[in-house]
């Protein structure tokens, strides 16, 4: 199966956390899966806007671009006219080699705002592309609340889940899978020869 890595508004907000932990987790995740031994015609990325402070984030595409993955972003043009652009045909066009389909495609959602923006960002979240029929997953270890009220990140993150999870049950999205571990994910990896 192939699969499409979405990661919206991944940078975030870092002046707002209360611990570096949260994001260090999120982009330790990320590494991971840039590093592993994926079979990187079966894998792209796809980030909505990068800010120029986000080194992390620019660095880690800049490897997953030298090891071989399809990493895209918006153009200037595209991102100056930021959520307008943005709908799961948009993503489509830009990965059009790649031919994301329904049948044989999954997707995997990451990012800040678990209940906001990574369940239903303006035409790309996760509830998008479970509506558009994607199999569609939210990997929760590259997740972050940063909208919701809360003390600390990890309060914050526990209402970003309550949240989520009423979201799912109000619009039914009785399919739409929350992964905790990379194995949940179901990567194509290179096989061993």
């Amino acid at each position: 199966m192939k699969t499409l890595i979405l990661l919206i508004d991944f940078y975030g907000h870092p002046a707002l956390t209360t611990d570096n932990d949260s994001d260090s987790v999120r982009y330790s995740y990320l590494t991971e899966i840039i590093m592993s031994k994926l079979d990187k015609k079966d894998c792209v990325f796809f980030s909505t806007w990068i800010p120029k402070n986000a080194e992390k984030l620019l660095e880690l595409r800049k490897i997953a671009k030298d090891k071989g993955f399809v990493f895209e972003i918006p153009t200037k043009e595209e991102s100056d006219l930021e959520d307008e652009v943005y709908s799961v045909d948009y993503i489509k066009s830009k990965f059009k080699d790649f031919n994301i389909d329904k049948t044989d495609t999954q997707i995997i959602v990451a990012g800040t705002n678990t209940s906001g923006c990574v369940f239903n960002k303006k035409g790309i979240g996760a509830y998008q592309w479970y509506r558009h029929g994607y199999k569609t997953k939210i990997y929760l270890p590259m997740c972050a609340e940063y909208e919701k009220k809360g003390i600390n990140d990890f309060e914050r993150n526990m209402l970003g889940i309550t949240s989520l999870f009423k979201k799912m049950q109000k619009l039914k999205c009785f399919y739409l899978k929350i992964c905790e571990e990379i194995g949940d994910l179901k990567l194509t990896y290179l096989s061993k020869k």
